[in-house]
């Protein structure tokens, strides 16, 4: 299967061509024909079809199921699953820990929407290059932050703070009603896409 893959942490991810895993076979079974034949959006449907294939890599015909705020998990399995998708490209990754995770493509688009997920203090973190790259690694960092706390409505630019940027690696102070707490993420570049896995300090 044409697809990247590899570890972050105690995570194992795997990234694939939307269109490239829709044109192979298809090996979603009964359950997941009837999920996909739900869907009236084709972009929608490739991205499920893609997800499945490159789950079916590694756990076959187990059933992804959404839990809390749409989370996904397995039904039968302890194993902490992520999925995400842009225009382009799947990511499916697990771990038998929490975590979260996001793919976004580099695009400059991302540069007149900043002021709303992100502070001055966190640009200065930067030091002196801030372009669309870093911009897209912070969305990511707190696309894949927000998956793994699950907390509905919680605020990207006040709630979740990047305290410290060292090379890939982002740290980030998350403040709750109820706790405060760190976050590690992990943001690389793959192909044209920025890769993003957030686990608890």
């Amino acid at each position: 299967m044409n697809k990247t893959q590899g570890n972050i942490g105690l995570v194992d991810w795997a990234i694939g061509e939307i269109d490239v895993l829709n044109s192979y076979e298809s090996i979603l079974n009964l359950e997941e024909m009837t999920q996909l034949n739900s869907f009236g959006n084709a972009q929608r449907k490739k991205e499920f079809h893609a997800v499945r294939q490159l789950k079916h890599q590694v756990f076959g015909n187990e059933l992804i199921s959404y839990g809390e705020n749409g989370k996904p998990q397995f039904n039968k399995s302890n194993i902490t699953i992520g999925i995400s998708h842009s225009a382009h490209w799947a990511l499916f990754a697990h771990a038998s820990i929490p975590f979260g995770c996001d793919i976004e493509e580099v695009s400059d688009r991302i540069t007149p929407i900043s002021d709303r997920f992100c502070s001055s203090e966190e640009l200065e973190l930067f030091g002196s290059e801030v372009g669309v790259i870093q911009l897209t690694q912070l969305w990511s960092c707190k696309e894949a932050l927000y998956k793994l706390v699950n907390i509905k409505g919680i605020h990207w630019k006040k709630q979740m703070r990047c305290i410290s940027i060292s090379g890939t690696k982002f740290t980030f102070a998350v403040e709750t009603s109820t706790k405060d707490f760190i976050v590690n993420c992990d943001s690389v570049l793959v192909k044209n896409v920025i890769l993003s896995i957030a686990t608890y300090a």
